[in-house]
């Protein structure tokens, strides 16, 4: 295996396309936004081409890098982790998960050496020994600790039998390398499927965090079932709790895209969203986001109430009607970190603002801890236009910020898809939103990005957006041009508010 150290620093270089539409925008509350340049976070690939073995795999996409998250240490505002999918696959996941790691604010951006990379694949130097001895990893998700400590989560598993792990691992120098990994669980039943880990820190426990998973039963319909399957870690990541079930579904259902917010009381709150069994990509289709909670720092859970039942409709290429990948099963939270707040906030895909046309992002609010939530409303601009996976973070100040995707440049005779990435910001606990800013210095073609044999095109099911101080930082997918040797990239910016 090749091993090597990138520094970049290189702006965004994407197809430049006329005619953006600006479409609608709420009064702004926030005015005043400033921010970098788009910084390149990935870099070429450090995986041999035979790094599977004969593994009949098919090929993957090389150099494409989707799906990332993002994380501030709070030690060390200055100090970002990326983490992301490395060679996707058109049958789903990569060859690795990598993790990059900046140190001036995400200015630029470092890959660290594939040795000091987390171990989660066989390519990325998992063995038998370490517990990464897998064909595929996919779903990486980071997180900081009070103290500075990170936290890098992924599900690894094998296309050529049933074997499957969530994996977890450390890193006590801000991401420039990662200590050997955690199985929170390993299976190898053709009938059990473990998805989307999510791991959170504690702000009030430096050395504690907790991952929080879906987990599948299939089969014969009498016992096909989803759950929640939850750890947790209260010695930063030496040793984690046995995996168990916090919930189970009705009989023919499953659950999607969990994720923990710690509240500034203690409390935990999981959201999720519940469907029937295989139905990730029937429309249209109607989830029941979920709510369950914790306040003994997940020993015990409420059972479930319900946030918002949503309209999922797809996102399709309007010009050839092909899929895209836009994970509408997974609703996005943030919680305000102020002492003394309750505030929770909710972002997902919905078509209800068109009686089922093109989808728009839903934003829903609570302040009373996710005990009730508000009348959802539209905060997409462009109405005429489909838009999708969104994010949402929330600074120190309590402000918030939701990224997502849209089609405004598109045009009928385009022969490309052009596409865009946003933000809007609102310091009134969501109430009014500010004009979208571009985070794409111009809009990519995203009919480069790679192409699933489920879903279609894939930038990934959620995007890097984190919160801190008074700034946001967003790690995102983006094409290169129509780059075929290096379709995508992950890309960072931070957005500045101005002084209170």
């Amino acid at each position: 295996m090749r091993s090597r150290r990138t520094v970049i620093s290189a702006t965004l270089g994407v197809l430049a396309l006329t005619g953006v539409s600006v479409g609608f925008a709420s009064p702004s509350a926030m005015a005043g936004v400033t921010h970098t340049p788009p910084a390149r976070v990935s870099g070429p690939s450090p995986f041999q081409a035979d790094c599977n073995g004969l593994v009949p795999l098919v090929a993957s996409y090389v150099n494409a890098e989707v799906e990332p998250y993002v994380a501030i240490n709070p030690r060390n505002p200055a100090n970002l982790i990326s983490v992301y999918q490395e060679d996707r696959y058109p049958n789903d996941g990569a060859n690795g998960v990598l993790a990059s790691a900046s140190f001036n604010g995400g200015l630029s951006w470092t890959v660290p050496p594939l040795a000091r990379q987390p171990q989660f694949s066989s390519c990325a130097g998992g063995t038998a020994a370490n517990g990464g001895n897998f064909e595929k990893t996919t779903d990486p998700w980071v997180a900081f600790s009070p103290a500075g400590l990170a936290y890098v989560v992924a599900v690894s598993y094998n296309d050529s039998n049933a074997a499957t792990a969530e994996l977890v691992a450390t890193s006590a120098n801000g991401g420039r390398s990662w200590g050997q990994q955690r199985s929170l669980i390993r299976d190898d039943s053709p009938n059990v499927i473990d998805d989307r880990p999510a791991v959170t820190t504690d702000p009030a426990r430096p050395l504690t965090a907790y991952v929080v998973w879906a987990r599948q039963v299939t089969g014969p319909a009498a016992a096909a079932r989803g759950a929640v399957y939850f750890s947790r870690t209260t010695n930063g990541g030496a040793t984690w709790s046995a995996a168990r079930a916090i919930y189970q579904t009705p009989l023919g259902m499953q659950t999607s895209a969990n994720q923990i917010v710690v509240l500034p009381d203690g409390d935990l709150l999981d959201v999720f969203n519940q469907l029937g069994q295989g139905q990730d990509f029937d429309h249209p289709r109607h989830d029941t986001i979920t709510v369950i909670r914790s306040s003994d720092r997940g020993l015990t859970w409420s059972g479930p109430t319900t946030l918002a039942t949503n309209f999922v409709n797809g996102v399709t290429d309007p010009h050839t009607g092909q899929p895209v990948r836009d994970g509408d099963d997974f609703t996005e939270i943030a919680v305000d970190p102020r002492p003394g707040t309750s505030n929770v906030y909710a972002v997902w895909g919905d078509a209800r603002f068109t009686s089922g046309g093109p989808q728009q992002i839903a934003f829903t609010r609570s302040a009373d801890g996710g005990r009730t939530w508000s009348q959802p409303i539209r905060v997409s601009a462009n109405i005429k236009t489909q838009a999708f996976v969104p994010a949402v973070a929330v600074d120190g100040h309590g402000d918030l910020a939701v990224a997502y995707y849209d089609f405004s440049a598109d045009r009928p005779a385009s022969q490309f898809l052009a596409t865009q990435y946003w933000i809007t910001f609102s310091a009134n606990q969501g109430r009014t939103w500010s004009a979208r800013q571009q985070v794409t210095s111009q809009p990519f073609d995203l009919r480069t990005a790679p192409f699933q044999t489920h879903g279609g095109f894939f930038l990934g099911e959620y995007q890097g957006l984190a919160g801190a101080g008074q700034r946001f930082v967003v790690a995102a997918t983006f094409t290169n041009g129509h780059s075929l040797d290096n379709r995508t990239d992950i890309y960072s910016a931070t957005f500045v508010a101005p002084s209170r």
